[in-house]
């Protein structure tokens, strides 16, 4: 990245997180017993994990902490992963994919607990998180989803139409699931709560330090920045959606896909009255949907895709406008303050990965949407990695996605493709008249 890349892009976050965070840069060649690639969630929760158990952690920052997804996101906690519990057990077999559905259930908590801990001022608050139904194949997700938690002890619940209405302001949605363990943070906040706290425990965090080369000799693992060196005996590389050559090929392990967020001024009495009054985090059961809160300002926020063709681009803020007026009517002449966007990273099987690259090397990415909560837990879990305990999450090789250099025309295609049978369930349904349980 040149200096110009590496500016903060304006945004809701940035424009309220306060002074900067600036950490210095790394100078010198200096020997240290784990390497960071990545001040984000990951890199971050992965050098407090580290400095708290005793290791000396030094973490290079191509910008500063939080600069890339971490600063960039819609601030939602949210549980569990993409897939259902079961289809986790299934995938990894019984026995592993209790303890992946196990550290799963425990990952909002995880957040909540070092806000808490550490004193983060990072306006967090736990209404819940919410995902709206407006098709029968939604409904039958957030049905499995509810009775596959609820089993497991997570304090999940179905709610009718009518409830739905209530909680959300909205009449968009036939059904809808209220799952107590998410809520909603500043992002930009709580990352520089993390690098704060990972200092305050021992690392050290090194911003302007781009990760230039990587490579093994007989001493350990040599990772050269601009101005100086490092020295490790291992190296986690945490950079998700913005990872680049550093490591041959493991960008080719996940999809990076743009997402688009907006923010309105603060809204009105009326307004707050009338949209989202608990607060909660919410998004749809949806093929391509999109995530919307409140900022403690009183602002609505709302995210949705990218640029349909060009990933590199901003999404047209029109798209997000407009579903946001769908949703509340209320919002039609209301002025939208911010607009910026950033990148998620998807895997083939929708689940995260924790990647052992080399012997000392391992890396962790692929969020698939889900990354305040999972990338802080990945954190932990390369934290018990790099200590010699066993994760709670398979440790697997580096696999490639077949046909990468081919991404955008699939992203393309499935946003399209996808919208345009979201948007086909969804008038046939009204056009049915469907009514459920609960709706009178």
């Amino acid at each position: 990245m040149t200096d110009d890349q590496r500016a903060w892009p304006p945004s809701l976050w940035v424009e309220t997180a306060g002074p900067e965070q600036v950490c210095a840069p790394l100078s010198g060649d200096t020997q240290v017993e784990v390497a960071i690639v990545g001040a984000g969630f990951t890199g971050l929760s992965a050098a407090l994990h580290l400095a708290e158990a005793g290791h000396t952690v030094r973490v290079l920052e191509a910008a500063q902490p939080g600069w890339g997804a971490s600063g960039r996101n819609g601030g939602q906690v949210n549980p569990g992963w993409k897939l259902l519990p079961e289809e986790i057990e299934t995938l990894h077999g019984r026995e592993q994919g209790r303890c992946i559905n196990t550290m799963a259930d425990a990952a909002c908590d995880l957040v909540f607990d070092l806000i808490a801990r550490h004193d983060m001022d990072c306006d967090a608050v736990r209404p819940g998180y919410v995902q709206g139904a407006q098709s029968r194949r939604g409904i039958g997700f957030l049905e499995n989803w509810v009775r596959q938690w609820s089993a497991r002890g997570a304090p999940v619940e179905l709610l009718s139409r009518r409830e739905t209405m209530e909680l959300l302001g909205t009449e968009a949605y036939l059904q809808a699931l209220l799952d107590r363990r998410g809520g909603n943070i500043q992002p930009l906040r709580y990352a520089r709560g993390l690098a704060s706290a990972a200092m305050g425990a021992g690392a050290l965090v090194h911003g302007d330090s781009p990760a230039l080369s990587l490579r093994r000799d007989a001493r350990g693992w040599r990772l050269a920045s601009s101005n100086g060196s490092l020295l490790a005996e291992q190296v986690l590389i945490c950079t998700n959606g913005y990872t680049d050559s550093l490591w041959p090929g493991l960008a080719t392990a996940v999809v990076p896909v743009a997402s688009f967020v907006a923010a309105t001024e603060p809204l009105d009495v009326q307004r707050l009255a009338a949209i989202l009054p608990g607060r909660h985090a919410v998004s749809e059961a949806r093929r391509v949907q999109v995530y919307y809160r409140m900022d403690a300002d009183g602002r609505f926020v709302i995210g949705g895709r990218g640029n349909l063709f060009n990933a590199a681009q901003a999404g047209d803020v029109a798209h997000v406008h407009a579903e946001a007026c769908r949703l509340f009517p209320i919002l039609a002449h209301v002025k939208w303050q911010f607009h910026w966007g950033g990148y998620t990273a998807m895997t083939l099987s929708h689940t995260p990965k924790l990647m052992k690259l080399a012997p000392g090397l391992h890396a962790g990415m692929g969020y698939n949407g889900r990354g305040i909560a999972m990338a802080t837990m990945m954190g932990k879990q390369m934290a018990l990695a790099v200590t010699g305990e066993q994760p709670d999450m398979p440790v697997e090789p580096m696999s490639r996605i077949p046909l990468h250099g081919l991404r955008q025309a699939g992203i393309s295609f499935r946003l399209m493709a996808g919208t345009l049978l979201d948007r086909c369930e969804h008038l046939t349904e009204r056009r049915g008249g469907m009514r459920l349980l609960g709706d009178e």
